[in-house]
């Protein structure tokens, strides 16, 4: 017989936090919080804010050393505890009403606790949050190596994942999503004279810089090279899903070989964190330098 779940989301929540933290989840109020050194634009106000952060404040002069170094310690985990607690208290927001029977793993949630002691940033503890409360939702979703390819990720390196994000579509036959940027076909004396055997697009122009793919690929979201699909026969249809329009179409060549970058495991299991939006400029062009090899039916 099924277990039956009485418990919402929320609840699977405080109750995880009590038994495994001993303590109770508290909303925290983003208005409380002091943002002094993010709206002073001066060097002083900074350094004096970081200094201060980091236990080594002028109004500490009066104690020795090692009083210093005990004040530092404890400032940092009261900042450690302070960004455990904000993300158990965002993880409230995502959680659904709905949860398996099962419970979370108490190493993966020890691990989790772990990681997120040192994210103080607003939008990397939102992220953070919605991966607890899918994993609260559905035991397992969220793998250990995503969990510390996150913890690796910096706020400009999840700004280049969103961009990514936007770029991307999935099809019928694969669902794992990819970002298409150009094709090949297989080479033939025609082709070589005309140089119309090979297509690729900038993908930089729709906010995605080779940069920022070469850092994903560096914390392993996207894979390391760019990859090839096999070969497709003329006349195969193709159904791709781009964010929330259909896109189909017919192989009109024969030999032809697309390009794409790919999501990692540990990619896929974040990219359905965000909020994508589809990039029209991207869609137009991606279709414009197909024509020639694929019949769109819109």
């Amino acid at each position: 017989m099924a277990k039956i779940n009485a418990l919402s989301g929320q609840q699977r929540l405080r109750q995880l936090a009590k038994t495994q933290l001993g303590t109770a989840v508290h909303v925290t109020d983003p208005a409380v919080q002091s943002s002094t050194a993010e709206e002073q634009g001066h060097f002083n106000d900074k350094h004096q804010h970081l200094a201060a952060r980091s236990g080594a404040a002028a109004g500490n002069a009066g104690l020795t050393l090692a009083q210093r170094a005990e004040r530092r310690l404890q400032m940092q985990r009261e900042r450690q505890q302070h960004n455990l607690e904000s993300i158990m208290a965002l993880a409230l927001d995502y959680c659904p009403e709905q949860v398996s029977g099962m419970d979370v793993d108490p190493d993966w949630f020890q691990q989790f606790c772990q990681l997120v002691l040192e994210i103080s940033n607003k939008s990397m503890q939102q992220l953070w949050a919605k991966i607890l409360a899918g994993e609260i939702a559905s035991p397992g979703k969220f793998s250990l190596k995503t969990l510390h390819t996150l913890q690796r990720m910096s706020y400009k390196e999840a700004l280049a994942l969103q961009q990514a994000a936007n770029l991307s579509c999935r099809t019928r036959q694969d669902p794992s999503a990819r970002i298409y940027f150009g094709y090949i076909r297989k080479p033939s004396l025609w082709r070589l004279l005309t140089g119309r055997s090979k297509a690729v697009m900038n993908l930089n122009q729709f906010g995605l810089s080779y940069p920022q793919i070469l850092s994903l690929m560096d914390i392993g979201l996207l894979h390391n090279s760019e990859i090839e699909s096999g070969e497709l026969p003329a006349g195969q249809t193709l159904n791709w899903q781009y964010q929330q329009l259909s896109i189909n179409g017919t192989v009109s060549s024969k030999d032809v070989v697309l390009q794409y970058y790919k999501y990692t495991a540990s990619g896929a299991e974040l990219l359905p964190l965000l909020t994508s939006q589809p990039n029209q400029q991207y869609l137009q062009a991606l279709k414009h330098l197909l024509a020639e090899i694929i019949s769109f039916t819109q």
